[in-house]
């Protein structure tokens, strides 16, 4: 029986094309003589001029085949986890007979994955795509970042990244580890050891981390203290208000901390990767230091 239609997006694969009724030596002279172009061996794409990011993407796929998925960087941009590079990233199961081409890199995992299907491509997940993306890294503080717009956007938590990571090759896993264990002891989210390093490494005074505080309400939590300071910083995530009685809860407490006489600085997660120099700078004039030159 033949396929229906082989193409997708004017991508199909030398296979398909057969089982839909072309002969493989009319797929082969049409592109000798350039009407059609063989991105990668054994994939063709029917269309001239360049091919558009879809068409790539999916003729990656298509050469790595059955069970393969968009990973590392490439399924990195979709999961809003850095840029993608020029090559597409696909993973395969063990044991394929798939070699990297000039358009694919192509990695064999023993490690299981279960795909996601985004826009109509088969990504890894967003904790095992992070893990992938930072074995390759060397970088601490590119490490940092990975894995905190992971979990700021709530694609994955801690304990799924430490699952990858105990999955995954011991080759490259150092700086992974010591960042999942920073976020873990330094702070109970990854916002929160973003800005401690943020302003560790502009050698302000550290603050009190999770600090607690007795207010006529009870005790309570700040996010980052200055205690002699009496001013005090709260971090909010993106999901951080989901309803009305949480809005309301959160103005009570922010009103039984600043009763105490301590003075509050709220700022939202996301600006701590977006506008890193921005926010130091507020803090900086929050904590009446002077401005650095």
């Amino acid at each position: 029986m033949r396929e229906p239609n082989p193409w997708y997006d004017d991508v199909a694969s030398v296979d398909a094309l057969v089982r839909a009724g072309h002969l493989r030596t009319t797929v082969r002279r049409r592109v000798q003589r350039g009407t059609w172009r063989e991105p990668a061996p054994g994939v063709i794409c029917r269309t001239t001029g360049p091919l558009s990011d879809d068409q790539r993407l999916q003729a990656a796929l298509l050469y790595g085949g059955p069970g393969a998925a968009l990973s590392h960087a490439t399924a990195g941009r979709f999961w809003g986890l850095g840029r993608p590079m020029a090559r597409v990233f696909v993973t395969v199961p063990h044991g394929r007979n798939v070699r990297s081409a000039p358009l694919v890199s192509v990695h064999q995992s023993r490690r299981p994955f279960d795909p996601q299907l985004i826009d109509g491509l088969l990504l890894t997940p967003p904790a095992r795509t992070a893990i992938d993306v930072c074995l390759r890294l060397d970088d601490l503080d590119a490490v940092r970042d990975v894995l905190g717009r992971a979990l700021q956007s709530q694609r994955a938590t801690v304990s799924q990244l430490r699952h990858e990571l105990d999955l995954a090759p011991s080759r490259g896993s150092r700086l992974p580890r010591q960042a999942l264990d920073e976020i873990a002891y330094d702070a109970h989210a990854a916002s929160e050891a973003r800005f401690l390093r943020l302003i560790r490494d502009a050698g302000l005074p550290l603050p009190e981390l999770n600090a607690t505080i007795v207010t006529r309400g009870g005790v309570r939590l700040v996010d980052a203290l200055w205690r002699k300071l009496a001013r005090g910083v709260e971090i909010d995530g993106q999901a951080y208000h989901l309803s009305p009685a949480a809005w309301a809860a959160d103005l009570r407490r922010q009103n039984d901390i600043q009763t105490t006489g301590i003075t509050l600085l709220r700022i939202a997660a996301q600006r701590l990767w977006s506008e890193p120099e921005v926010v130091l700078a507020e803090v900086i004039a929050f904590l009446g230091l002077p401005a650095a030159a």
